[in-house]
């Protein structure tokens, strides 16, 4: 029987400014919408498990009760009104590099010293990082509050450190042992709206997750809600695993977030969340992601650059609950662009970055073959929805230009309670079934583009009979071949493919099978040639 993924929608976007609630995520680019539907694949195909055994579900902290209990209260009141520190000005004047330089001291770091994994290091305001966060302990059930300190921070460069009234803390970020039993490496950093960069085990930071998303993708002002409240549940001297709850807050929504934190290979981070509207958004995103691409096999060298690709994630992954795999490979676009792909009661989806090879990258300090994947395995409140996926054009990886998140068709009128798992890591996170595409080449032809998707996988092995499955929505395919590529032990999949009449754009799919069994993941990619 045929599971039905997709239904996806191109959304053509042109930009006007983003409005944010936090004033760090201001003047990001903003989408005006023209929706235009596309069919997909739509079959069942092989599914995976994850590479990780997943821990036993378990209830939160009784604290999260209170918290909850607070949100939903909130959202029955007005909005506060944004509340943004007032620096001095030896703050308010740093450049980047110089607030790189205001560092908080490792002998300061809570619970060093103490029996246990885990220590928790706290962020100083700056230029960028204005919203205070209200950061607490947890001890025996009861908050315990963390007042800002001067004397926890170094201040290269500064004459003297600022005074402390008036300044709060922006978050934190945990440390506990990763990479080696020895020392208490970075796990994951609270960091600015609701964003949170987890690592897994030989990772450095990337792509970032987030509490919630509202308005994503559409043509209105998106707004980013705030984690304004974070509460660190004191872990036992023998526990693996964290507790870190936080109380998130926009115009249009509160809620209380509980994320259990296990560091590891890769690492897990369960995330149950209570959210409360005070009105309805056009879009609610769930378990949202966000990350970098700026160039990769697709357009190598693009803007003048020496280095064949650069970028934190090269494509989304969408397992649905027929067991059909979709790879969608990330773009950087002409034209910013946001696509939804149909997807009830998924079994997952996330961001991943599949290359982990450094000729692919070249670059010694950004080290992008070590940029985590992120793959979200849905618990429950993930029933009727679709995942949409924002590709915002871009010159710059500073800036993330990629966005997703699953979106629910209908919002309850009172409580919406999710529970999800974020596995953080490389190659031990889920992003596929065992023959994956791996690399997606363009060149242009007189009559359009030719395509080369690279499949890889032990699936393959011994296949006799293996056909390459070819079509595409507003394109034509006018031909296709498959053949060996022994430098990566997989099936090069090669087709040229022209646009229909009038079409400015193409939906393109592609998947190996053998006889009547389906081998592959279904490749799925929005072609847009230049004018």
């Amino acid at each position: 029987m045929a599971g039905r993924l997709g239904a996806p929608f191109v959304l053509a976007l042109l930009t006007a400014p983003w409005v944010s609630h936090c004033a760090h995520e201001a003047g990001r680019p903003a989408p005006a919408v023209k929706a235009v539907p596309v069919a997909v694949s739509s079959r069942e195909g092989p599914g995976t498990a994850l590479g990780a055994a997943p821990l036993g579900l378990a209830e939160p902290p009784a604290f999260f009760s209170e918290l909850a209990a607070r949100a939903r209260s909130l959202s029955e009141a007005p909005p506060a009104p944004s509340r943004q520190m007032e620096l001095p000005a030896t703050l308010r004047d740093l450049d980047y590099d110089g607030y790189r330089k205001v560092r908080f001291r490792p002998d300061r770091s809570l619970w060093r010293g103490q029996p246990g994994s885990f220590e928790v290091q706290f962020f100083h305001p700056g230029p960028s990082y204005r919203d205070p966060v209200a950061i607490s302990t947890i001890e025996g059930g009861k908050a315990q509050p963390l007042p800002f300190s001067s004397d926890w921070f170094s201040y290269e460069g500064l004459a003297k450190p600022p005074p402390a009234a008036g300044l709060e803390f922006t978050g934190l970020r945990v440390h506990a042992p990763l990479n080696t039993p020895s020392y208490r490496d970075e796990v994951v950093a609270f960091h600015g709206a609701s964003y949170f960069r987890p690592l897994g085990k030989g990772n450095v930071y990337g792509l970032s997750a987030r509490g919630l998303a509202i308005d994503l993708g559409e043509p209105r002002p998106e707004e980013f809600p705030c984690f304004t409240e974070l509460y660190l549940v004191h872990p036992a001297a023998g526990d693996e695993l964290i507790w870190i709850l936080g109380l998130l807050e926009s115009r249009r929504a509160t809620g209380a977030y509980a994320f259990r934190l296990q560091p590891g290979s890769p690492t897990s981070i369960e995330v149950t969340a209570e959210l409360f509207l005070r009105e309805r958004p056009l879009v609610l995103g769930l378990a949202p992601l966000t990350s970098m691409y700026l160039f990769g096999e697709d357009a190598p060298n693009r803007f003048g650059d020496f280095r064949p690709e650069v970028h934190d994630s090269d494509g989304l992954s969408l397992w649905s609950h027929t067991g059909e795999w979709l790879f969608r490979p990330l773009r950087n676009p002409e034209v910013t662009t946001a696509s939804s792909f149909r997807l009830d009661s998924p079994r997952g989806f996330g961001l991943m970055q599949r290359d982990r090879s450094f000729d692919h990258y070249q670059d010694l300090e950004a080290r992008y073959q070590d940029r985590p994947s992120i793959w979200v395995e849905t618990i429950s409140g993930f029933e009727r929805g679709s995942v949409r996926l924002l590709e915002i054009t871009s010159k710059s990886e500073a800036a993330d230009n990629v966005a997703m998140a699953w979106v629910p068709d209908e919002l309850p009128d009172q409580t919406l309670r999710i529970r999800y798992r974020l596995y953080v890591g490389g190659d031990g996170v889920a992003s596929g079934p065992p023959v994956r595409a791996v690399a997606t080449r363009i060149g242009r032809t007189e009559r359009g583009a030719r395509f080369l998707v690279d499949f890889v996988g032990r699936d393959l092995q011994g296949r006799e009979g293996v056909q390459v499955v070819v079509s595409g929505t507003r394109g034509r395919v006018l031909e296709q071949h498959l053949e060996t590529n022994s430098f990566v032990d997989g099936l090069r999949a090669s087709f040229e493919v022209a646009l229909e009449p009038n079409a400015k754009d193409a939906e393109l799919r592609a998947f190996l099978k053998s006889d009547s069994d389906v081998l592959t993941e279904t490749w799925s990619y929005l072609w847009q040639p230049k004018e």
